[in-house]
């Protein structure tokens, strides 16, 4: 006697879409017996009770994002998934067909890099989605995080002389590295322990520059 994971799955999915819920009590002595006289694996839900009787019961595994797996369908068996490993991963130092960005480690030389053209309208867009929260509406460094318990480094006020007096470059450079602190942590070699995010990390290298274009034509000019 074999029962598929599907004959197993349409015996416990049919009776409860039609409210009898009949089958639960079965599915239940069926582990409590299978546990006492026969072989039943609680990681995977494999069950047998001798050599001809094999069949899938609910299994327990002890990690995962279901904790109890009742329905033994195909989206549980072993499968390769998006973003699941095994994954080919490219080639260390491998380079996308679109180029890649260039990591600089100093502000010197983030300033003798070039610049790119930016949206100041897509930048405010990003700025609302991924700065607002801490910087404010404002920029003045009053978001809406302020209302909560704030135990980190303040937001920085954007609007203040020390940002203002920023080159467009040492904008970027910022926004990329996780503000002055991040960037202070990077040029030492060291992962960033900044409360502002990598947005290297997030964002593609035109969407920080479109950042920066909305923030120099709200804070203005050096």
């Amino acid at each position: 006697m074999f029962l598929t994971d599907m004959h197993i799955a349409s015996m416990i999915r049919r009776p409860f879409n039609s409210g009898a819920r009949l089958w639960a009590p079965v599915v239940l002595g069926l582990v409590l017996v299978v546990s006492a006289v026969g072989c039943y694996d609680t990681a995977t839900g494999d069950a047998s009770v001798t050599d001809a009787v094999e069949f899938k019961l609910p299994a327990f595994p002890e990690t995962g994002s279901n904790a109890v797996q009742m329905f033994t369908e195909m989206h549980y068996q072993p499968s390769y998934r998006s973003q699941e490993e095994p994954r080919l991963l490219p080639p260390e130092g491998s380079v996308p067909i679109t180029g890649a960005e260039i990591v600089y480690t100093s502000l010197d030389d983030y300033n003798a890099a070039p610049t790119m053209a930016g949206d100041a309208v897509a930048g405010q867009g990003l700025y609302a989605i991924n700065c607002l929260v801490c910087h404010g509406a404002a920029l003045d460094g009053n978001g809406p995080i302020m209302t909560y318990t704030y135990t980190g480094s303040l937001p920085v006020d954007l609007r203040a002389d020390l940002t203002r007096q920023s080159t467009d470059n040492e904008l970027f450079a910022y926004v990329t590295a996780g503000g002055r602190m991040g960037l202070s942590f990077r040029m030492a070699g060291r992962a960033s322990q900044s409360p502002m995010p990598e947005f290297k990390r997030l964002l593609t290298e035109q969407e920080r520059w479109d950042i920066v274009e909305y923030l120099r034509g709200v804070i203005g000019q050096p």
